[in-house]
């Protein structure tokens, strides 16, 4: 039944002609058992070397009857307003759904139960959330395979309900993960789409006010095997568009490719694209924040090796514009240079994210934060694996980045923690969201848990997500 179809946290484009999607359960059995397996023979630690988040407890926030919550997004907004989103099958329920809760209090407490966002005869999966003022919006996409079936919007209405707007798609929807961003008055998404696995970067927009979105357009045709997951960003001045994506010349050759947009009317005129990762790398899933200079700040995930997903190393990476001078910098060297390495039971990737803070420009002490979210475990102990949440924080925008510290906190071998997102609240305190592992199987059982820093920066301050 295709309600009872499961994704990875990060979706992997299937090679063409299969559905990598929609692969059956004997199949992920078998690697539970490889994983046993490769766990008695070599054995890998936690990491414990990493020091623990000075964060409250985690707390379950989706209590799904059934621990089957997935992919979680968080946002915030300067009004108190944060959100957070997923996709969950619920008892009683055939179609994944997503859900979602809601804070007024910069999550110091959520909604007393979560929220259908919308119900639809598909599986509604991979969401993206955004917090303007006091209005909340959601963006996901519907269906299993390749194509999938449509993409959507919802803003929650002031009678507690969710509008659903279809956003229209000139081509057939790929794998792929939208992103929401908003200025000026209007709201903007970007995702890639298009048929064959080979997908391209796709841009709509339609003004707060309108009911409708247009059809979306084409905004960079893939030059190899296709333009995937394309993360959004609004400079200060609230028409300038920052896009980066995962361009891929091949299976093993990936880039973060980067271009720039300024509105134009109804429309956006578009600038040529750049390459920001350096050689043949397999560089991957990028995330990008703007501060209010309108410098930019970039990171992905790198992996280093050959072979399956979990044999390899993986690190992050980060490069960083410079407004002033006009010019891009990309760090020597990952942000973390002990890498880690993932479970191969849901061969993922460590998909990056990022959040960003501003603090005492009125006091002419500005400082700009930088926060960077990732999630994998360390090589080299006499346990099986089990991934953990770790962050780490730039306190002088990028120049330099501290060791990491275990969001997560996970108290056992099996509490597996993946698949973060982060958000600053208006009162300078950083949020986390992940998947954790509960229930008997890797694979499928998991809930959405929730964590806030217990020290905050001191006001004024800007918050940019």
């Amino acid at each position: 039944m295709k309600g009872t179809t499961y994704l990875d946290s990060r979706p992997q484009a299937p090679p063409p002609g299969t559905n990598e999607w929609a692969r059956p359960a004997r199949w992920r059995l078998a690697w539970l058992f490889a994983l046993l397996a490769v766990g008695l023979v070599a054995g890998v630690s936690l990491a414990a070397s990493d020091p623990d988040w000075d964060g409250t407890e985690p707390e379950n926030i989706s209590m799904s009857e059934q621990n089957l919550a997935r992919q979680p997004v968080i946002a915030g907004g300067p009004s108190g307003r944060m959100v957070v989103a997923w996709s969950d099958l619920r008892s009683g329920e055939t179609w994944r759904n997503i859900y979602a809760v809601l804070s007024d209090d910069n999550g110091h407490t959520w909604s007393a139960a979560p929220e259908a966002v919308a119900r639809t005869a598909d599986d509604s999966l991979l969401p993206d959330a955004l917090a303007v003022g006091d209005r909340t919006f959601v963006a996901w996409v519907d269906g299993v395979g390749d194509p999938l079936a449509a993409v959507y919007e919802a803003e929650r209405t002031g009678t507690g309900t969710w509008e659903k707007r279809r956003i229209p798609s000139p081509v057939p929807l790929s794998a792929m993960w939208p992103c929401l961003a908003a200025g000026a008055g209007r709201l903007h998404v970007v995702f890639n789409a298009g048929g064959r696995n080979q997908p391209d970067i796709l841009y709509a927009a339609r003004p707060l006010a309108a009911a409708a979105w247009p059809t979306a357009t084409v905004v960079y045709t893939h030059t190899g095997t296709g333009s995937w997951f394309p993360k959004l960003a609004i400079g200060p001045d609230e028409s300038t568009l920052h896009v980066v994506w995962e361009e891929r010349a091949s299976v093993d050759v990936r880039a973060i490719m980067y271009m720039s947009g300024t509105v134009n009317g109804a429309g956006v005129d578009w600038s040529s694209p750049l390459t920001l990762s350096a050689g043949t790398t397999l560089s991957l899933w990028p995330d990008i924040v703007a501060d209010s200079d309108g410098n930019l700040h970039v990171v992905w995930g790198e992996q280093v090796g050959t072979g399956a997903v979990y044999q390899r190393d993986q690190y992050v990476r980060y490069a960083r514009y410079d407004a002033a001078s006009g010019s891009w910098s990309v760090k020597e060297g990952p942000i973390d240079l002990n890498p880690v390495k993932v479970n191969e039971l849901r061969p993922t990737d460590i998909a990056p994210s990022l959040a960003l803070l501003e603090s005492g420009r009125a006091s002419g002490d500005r400082q700009v934060t930088v926060c960077v979210a990732w999630y994998g475990f360390r090589e080299g102990g006499q346990v099986e694996p089990a991934e953990e949440v770790l962050l780490s924080c730039s306190e002088n925008g990028g120049q330099s980045w501290p060791p990491p510290q275990n969001v997560s906190r996970s108290p056992g071998q099996d509490e597996i923690s993946i698949a973060p997102s982060i958000a600053f609240d208006s009162w300078g305190r950083l949020h986390s969201v992940w998947e954790e592992h509960v229930g008997d199987s890797v694979i499928y059982n998991y809930e959405i848990f929730h964590t806030y820093a217990l020290s905050k920066v001191f006001l004024p301050f800007m918050m940019r997500n």
